[in-house]
């Protein structure tokens, strides 16, 4: 084989390789669009629970195992990103494979006096420091919430988010059960509340929207 002919197959191999890694990107990139309104001042929004608004929501299977959610109530949260965390193990990470942590209220404004950190699907805070804080403020302005994405985009688009992005989430607050060969599993319960803490006390959301910063997807 003549060098100019080698040249030549090198050159297709890395068009080739090329193109497929823009393939690849492109399939896996989360598709938005641009939001209309303005993101609201984080120290006038509160998280919107109407528990009259329940909704059907779809079996997903995954794998061998069939979740079944169970609706408690309509949700909507905004704040600002503090924590994300991807789940690849546990029985739970194929239906909620990300934590996203959010603090609202005047908590954004108070990041010289607050320390944030998620750990095995909790987020804890500590004061720096020894700054003086309120913890009943924190606790009723701060949750970490297990996202189950309703789309393939969604859950492409939670990897999108980064800690500081404003964040909105609309969809539903679920209870889970876990069926594997038609025999009940485990089920996995959300907190109804803001002021909780403990076992229990993460939101488990169904996301059927999440905006991040100006963009929006579905």
């Amino acid at each position: 084989m003549r060098k100019t002919d080698l040249l030549i197959l090198t050159g297709c191999a890395i068009l080739v390789i090329l193109a497929v890694l823009i393939v690849h990107l492109w399939l896996n990139q989360a598709l938005g669009y641009q939001a209309v309104e303005e993101f609201p001042l984080l120290s006038e929004v509160e998280p919107i629970q109407d528990e009259a608004a329940l909704k059907t929501l779809p079996l997903l299977f995954l794998g061998k195992t069939m979740f079944r959610m169970e609706s408690k109530a309509a949700y909507q949260i905004q704040g600002q990103l503090v924590g994300k965390k991807r789940y690849r193990s546990g029985f739970m990470s194929s239906v909620s494979p990300y934590d996203f942590a959010l603090i609202w209220g005047e908590l954004p404004k108070m990041h010289d006096k607050i320390k944030y950190r998620q750990v095995i699907r909790y987020c804890i805070f500590t004061n720096k420091q020894g700054a003086d804080i309120d913890v009943g403020y924190v606790q009723g302005h701060m949750s970490n919430n297990h996202l189950i994405p309703a789309t393939k985009n969604l859950r492409k688009a939670m990897a999108k988010a980064r800690k500081g992005d404003l964040i909105q989430i609309d969809g539903f607050l679920v209870d889970v059960f876990a069926t594997q060969d038609d025999r009940y599993t485990a089920s996995w319960s959300t907190s109804m509340q803001r002021d909780d803490i403990g076992d229990g006390a993460c939101e488990i959301i169904y996301v059927t929207s999440l905006r991040i910063n100006d963009t929006i997807y579905n």
